[in-house]
Protein backbone atom coordinates (compact mmCIF):
# COMPACT_ATOMS: atom_id res chain seq x y z
CA UNK A 1 0.00 0.00 0.00
CA UNK A 2 2.97 2.71 1.06
CA UNK A 3 4.48 1.70 -2.36
CA UNK A 4 1.41 2.54 -4.70
CA UNK A 5 1.25 5.62 -2.87
CA UNK A 6 4.80 6.07 -3.42
CA UNK A 7 4.72 5.15 -7.04
CA UNK A 8 1.29 7.47 -7.21
CA UNK A 9 3.03 10.88 -6.22
CA UNK A 10 6.12 10.08 -8.08
CA UNK A 11 4.06 9.80 -11.58
CA UNK A 12 2.40 12.61 -10.23
CA UNK A 13 5.65 14.85 -9.65
CA UNK A 14 7.16 13.28 -13.30
CA UNK A 15 4.00 14.39 -14.74
CA UNK A 16 3.96 17.87 -13.30
CA UNK A 17 7.95 18.28 -14.61
CA UNK A 18 7.22 17.29 -18.06
CA UNK A 19 4.27 19.59 -18.04
CA UNK A 20 6.74 22.52 -17.25
CA UNK A 21 9.65 21.17 -19.65
CA UNK A 22 7.12 20.85 -22.62
CA UNK A 23 4.91 24.50 -22.01
CA UNK A 24 7.47 26.71 -23.66
CA UNK A 25 7.13 24.28 -27.01
CA UNK A 26 3.59 24.89 -26.71
CA UNK A 27 3.75 28.57 -26.36
CA UNK A 28 5.90 28.27 -29.24
CA UNK A 29 3.97 26.36 -31.49
CA UNK A 30 0.93 28.47 -30.23
CA UNK A 31 2.60 32.14 -30.74
CA UNK A 32 3.64 30.65 -34.37
CA UNK A 33 -0.65 30.30 -34.86
CA UNK A 34 -1.32 34.15 -33.22
CA UNK A 35 -1.46 37.55 -34.67
CA UNK A 36 1.52 39.74 -33.83
CA UNK A 37 -1.15 41.51 -31.05
CA UNK A 38 -2.52 38.53 -29.48
CA UNK A 39 1.08 37.35 -28.61
CA UNK A 40 2.25 40.38 -26.59
CA UNK A 41 -1.67 40.36 -25.16
CA UNK A 42 -2.14 40.63 -21.50
CA UNK A 43 -3.89 38.60 -20.15
CA UNK A 44 -2.97 35.70 -22.83
CA UNK A 45 -4.81 33.86 -24.35
CA UNK A 46 -3.32 30.41 -23.69
CA UNK A 47 -5.43 28.50 -26.35
CA UNK A 48 -5.45 30.87 -29.43
CA UNK A 49 -8.92 32.32 -30.56
CA UNK A 50 -8.22 33.42 -33.59
CA UNK A 51 -5.46 30.78 -35.49
CA UNK A 52 -3.72 32.18 -38.30
CA UNK A 53 -1.17 30.32 -40.67
CA UNK A 54 0.20 33.87 -42.13
CA UNK A 55 3.05 33.68 -40.10
CA UNK A 56 4.77 30.44 -41.75
CA UNK A 57 3.65 32.12 -45.24
CA UNK A 58 5.68 35.45 -44.53
CA UNK A 59 8.31 33.44 -43.82
CA UNK A 60 8.57 31.30 -46.97
CA UNK A 61 7.58 34.55 -48.90
CA UNK A 62 9.82 36.89 -47.87
CA UNK A 63 12.82 35.13 -46.89
CA UNK A 64 14.62 31.93 -49.08
CA UNK A 65 13.66 30.08 -46.26
CA UNK A 66 13.32 26.98 -48.62
CA UNK A 67 16.83 27.51 -49.63
CA UNK A 68 17.78 27.41 -45.68
CA UNK A 69 16.12 24.22 -45.03
CA UNK A 70 17.21 22.27 -48.04
CA UNK A 71 20.80 23.56 -46.80
CA UNK A 72 20.54 22.63 -43.48
CA UNK A 73 19.02 19.05 -44.61
CA UNK A 74 21.70 18.05 -47.13
CA UNK A 75 24.77 19.24 -44.27
CA UNK A 76 22.57 17.29 -41.18
CA UNK A 77 22.08 13.91 -43.82
CA UNK A 78 25.46 14.00 -45.14
CA UNK A 79 27.67 14.79 -41.86
CA UNK A 80 25.49 12.06 -39.96
CA UNK A 81 26.64 9.61 -43.27
CA UNK A 82 29.90 10.60 -42.29
CA UNK A 83 29.98 10.52 -38.86
CA UNK A 84 28.51 7.00 -38.85
CA UNK A 85 31.14 5.63 -41.32
CA UNK A 86 34.22 6.93 -39.47
CA UNK A 87 32.85 6.14 -36.16
CA UNK A 88 31.50 2.64 -37.47
CA UNK A 89 34.82 2.10 -38.80
CA UNK A 90 36.92 3.36 -35.90
CA UNK A 91 34.90 1.67 -33.34
CA UNK A 92 35.21 -1.80 -35.16
CA UNK A 93 39.09 -1.47 -35.60
CA UNK A 94 39.37 -0.33 -31.68
CA UNK A 95 37.19 -3.54 -30.76
CA UNK A 96 38.11 -6.25 -32.76
CA UNK A 97 41.84 -5.48 -34.11
CA UNK A 98 45.30 -6.02 -32.98
CA UNK A 99 47.53 -3.52 -33.34
CA UNK A 100 50.24 -0.82 -31.62
CA UNK A 101 49.00 1.79 -29.26
CA UNK A 102 45.46 0.39 -29.69
CA UNK A 103 44.62 1.65 -26.07
CA UNK A 104 46.64 4.30 -26.25
CA UNK A 105 44.44 5.43 -29.17
CA UNK A 106 40.83 4.81 -27.53
CA UNK A 107 42.17 6.53 -23.94
CA UNK A 108 42.83 9.48 -26.51
CA UNK A 109 39.20 9.10 -27.67
CA UNK A 110 38.21 9.22 -24.83
CA UNK A 111 40.19 12.65 -23.65
CA UNK A 112 38.36 13.88 -26.61
CA UNK A 113 34.86 14.05 -25.19
CA UNK A 114 36.13 16.26 -22.62
CA UNK A 115 37.24 18.75 -25.29
CA UNK A 116 34.74 21.17 -26.26
CA UNK A 117 34.78 22.46 -29.72
CA UNK A 118 35.09 26.02 -28.81
CA UNK A 119 38.65 25.27 -27.62
CA UNK A 120 40.00 25.04 -31.19
CA UNK A 121 37.52 26.55 -33.24
CA UNK A 122 39.49 29.44 -34.37
CA UNK A 123 41.96 27.26 -36.07
CA UNK A 124 40.16 25.31 -37.52
CA UNK A 125 38.57 28.03 -38.65
CA UNK A 126 41.40 29.45 -40.44
CA UNK A 127 42.54 25.98 -41.94
CA UNK A 128 38.98 26.04 -43.83
CA UNK A 129 40.27 29.58 -44.74
CA UNK A 130 43.58 28.54 -46.06
CA UNK A 131 42.27 25.29 -47.93
CA UNK A 132 39.66 27.98 -49.82
CA UNK A 133 36.56 25.89 -48.66
CA UNK A 134 34.96 28.02 -46.34
CA UNK A 135 31.05 28.26 -47.32
CA UNK A 136 30.94 25.00 -49.10
CA UNK A 137 29.09 22.10 -48.49
CA UNK A 138 32.59 20.31 -47.61
CA UNK A 139 33.38 23.05 -44.57
CA UNK A 140 30.51 22.43 -42.65
CA UNK A 141 30.95 18.72 -43.04
CA UNK A 142 34.62 17.78 -42.85
CA UNK A 143 35.47 19.14 -39.31
CA UNK A 144 32.03 17.32 -37.86
CA UNK A 145 33.29 13.65 -38.89
CA UNK A 146 35.20 12.91 -35.75
CA UNK A 147 32.30 12.17 -33.29
CA UNK A 148 34.75 10.76 -30.28
CA UNK A 149 31.64 9.64 -28.58
CA UNK A 150 30.12 7.86 -31.79
CA UNK A 151 33.43 5.55 -31.36
CA UNK A 152 33.06 5.28 -27.80
CA UNK A 153 29.03 3.86 -28.68
CA UNK A 154 29.88 1.57 -31.37
CA UNK A 155 33.04 0.13 -29.63
CA UNK A 156 30.83 -1.14 -27.50
CA UNK A 157 28.62 -2.97 -29.66
CA UNK A 158 31.23 -4.47 -31.53
CA UNK A 159 32.80 -5.62 -28.31
CA UNK A 160 29.39 -7.09 -27.54
CA UNK A 161 30.00 -9.33 -30.68
CA UNK A 162 31.62 -12.50 -29.74
CA UNK A 163 35.30 -13.53 -31.09
CA UNK A 164 34.03 -16.46 -31.89
CA UNK A 165 31.45 -15.85 -34.67
CA UNK A 166 34.41 -13.25 -36.40
CA UNK A 167 37.01 -16.38 -36.04
CA UNK A 168 34.38 -18.90 -38.07
CA UNK A 169 33.70 -16.10 -40.44
CA UNK A 170 37.48 -16.53 -41.22
CA UNK A 171 37.35 -19.99 -41.22
CA UNK A 172 34.95 -19.94 -44.10
CA UNK A 173 37.27 -17.31 -46.27
CA UNK A 174 35.28 -14.20 -44.89
CA UNK A 175 38.04 -11.20 -44.19
CA UNK A 176 37.83 -8.31 -41.96
CA UNK A 177 36.71 -5.80 -44.39
CA UNK A 178 33.73 -7.98 -45.40
CA UNK A 179 33.19 -9.31 -41.74
CA UNK A 180 32.72 -5.46 -41.35
CA UNK A 181 30.18 -5.10 -43.53
CA UNK A 182 28.68 -8.48 -43.63
CA UNK A 183 28.05 -8.49 -39.40
CA UNK A 184 29.37 -5.81 -37.24
CA UNK A 185 27.12 -3.29 -39.07
CA UNK A 186 23.98 -5.11 -39.38
CA UNK A 187 24.69 -6.13 -35.44
CA UNK A 188 24.75 -2.40 -34.42
CA UNK A 189 21.70 -1.26 -36.35
CA UNK A 190 20.71 0.07 -32.67
CA UNK A 191 24.23 2.04 -31.78
CA UNK A 192 24.31 3.42 -35.69
CA UNK A 193 20.69 4.55 -35.00
CA UNK A 194 21.38 6.06 -31.91
CA UNK A 195 24.17 7.61 -33.20
CA UNK A 196 22.50 9.05 -36.24
CA UNK A 197 19.76 10.69 -34.13
CA UNK A 198 22.49 12.36 -31.86
CA UNK A 199 24.43 13.51 -34.45
CA UNK A 200 21.51 15.07 -36.61
CA UNK A 201 20.14 17.06 -33.53
CA UNK A 202 23.96 18.27 -32.94
CA UNK A 203 24.51 19.24 -36.51
CA UNK A 204 21.16 20.83 -37.00
CA UNK A 205 21.79 23.12 -33.82
CA UNK A 206 25.56 23.71 -34.69
CA UNK A 207 25.01 27.01 -35.27
CA UNK A 208 28.31 28.95 -34.01
CA UNK A 209 30.36 26.80 -36.88
CA UNK A 210 27.76 27.39 -39.46
CA UNK A 211 27.52 31.46 -39.20
CA UNK A 212 31.44 31.07 -39.31
CA UNK A 213 30.83 28.55 -42.55
CA UNK A 214 28.37 31.25 -44.32
CA UNK A 215 29.02 33.31 -47.24
CA UNK A 216 27.21 36.81 -46.91
CA UNK A 217 24.71 35.23 -49.18
CA UNK A 218 21.93 34.52 -47.64
CA UNK A 219 20.93 31.87 -49.87
CA UNK A 220 23.88 29.76 -48.85
CA UNK A 221 22.87 29.72 -44.88
CA UNK A 222 21.57 26.65 -43.12
CA UNK A 223 18.29 27.21 -41.43
CA UNK A 224 19.37 28.17 -37.80
CA UNK A 225 22.01 31.08 -39.67
CA UNK A 226 18.92 32.35 -41.82
CA UNK A 227 16.60 32.53 -39.22
CA UNK A 228 19.44 34.64 -36.48
CA UNK A 229 19.82 36.77 -39.51
CA UNK A 230 16.38 37.50 -40.32
CA UNK A 231 15.97 38.37 -36.47
CA UNK A 232 18.57 40.87 -37.16
CA UNK A 233 16.88 42.53 -40.29
CA UNK A 234 13.78 42.69 -38.75
CA UNK A 235 14.89 44.04 -35.31
CA UNK A 236 13.07 46.94 -35.20
CA UNK A 237 10.00 45.41 -36.23
CA UNK A 238 8.37 43.37 -33.49
CA UNK A 239 6.90 41.08 -35.52
CA UNK A 240 6.43 38.73 -32.74
CA UNK A 241 4.05 36.11 -35.12
CA UNK A 242 6.58 35.67 -37.49
CA UNK A 243 9.67 35.38 -34.96
CA UNK A 244 7.87 32.63 -33.67
CA UNK A 245 6.77 30.91 -36.51
CA UNK A 246 10.78 31.58 -38.17
CA UNK A 247 11.86 29.43 -34.87
CA UNK A 248 9.08 26.50 -35.14
CA UNK A 249 10.74 25.84 -37.82
CA UNK A 250 14.41 25.13 -36.67
CA UNK A 251 12.66 23.09 -34.19
CA UNK A 252 9.73 21.17 -36.10
CA UNK A 253 12.02 18.66 -37.90
CA UNK A 254 14.39 17.80 -35.28
CA UNK A 255 11.24 17.01 -32.79
CA UNK A 256 9.56 15.10 -35.68
CA UNK A 257 12.66 12.80 -36.23
CA UNK A 258 12.70 12.24 -32.92
CA UNK A 259 9.35 11.04 -31.94
CA UNK A 260 10.15 8.46 -35.10
CA UNK A 261 13.01 7.13 -33.93
CA UNK A 262 12.84 7.06 -30.18
CA UNK A 263 12.19 3.76 -30.23
CA UNK A 264 16.10 3.13 -31.52
CA UNK A 265 17.23 6.14 -29.83
CA UNK A 266 16.66 4.79 -25.97
CA UNK A 267 17.60 1.09 -27.30
CA UNK A 268 20.43 1.86 -28.68
CA UNK A 269 21.82 4.05 -26.39
CA UNK A 270 21.05 1.68 -23.05
CA UNK A 271 22.18 -1.09 -24.96
CA UNK A 272 25.63 0.60 -25.34
CA UNK A 273 26.18 2.04 -22.39
CA UNK A 274 26.16 -1.61 -20.55
CA UNK A 275 28.04 -3.86 -23.24
CA UNK A 276 31.08 -4.71 -23.55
Amino acid sequence: MRKSKFDLISNIVIVIFCLFSLFPLYWLFTGSLKYSSDVVKIPPDWIPKAVTWSNYRKVFENYPAWNWIFNSVAITLLTCGGIVLVASGAGYALSKMKFPGKNLIFAYTIAALLVPMEIYILPLYREMVELGIKGKYISYILPNLAMPFGVYLLKNFYDSIPNEIMEAAQIDGCGRVKFFFWFGIPLSKPGIAALSILSAIRIWNNYLWQLLMADPDNRSFTLPVGVAKMFDATAGDMDYGLRFAASALTAIPLILVFFSFQKFFTGGVSAGAVKG
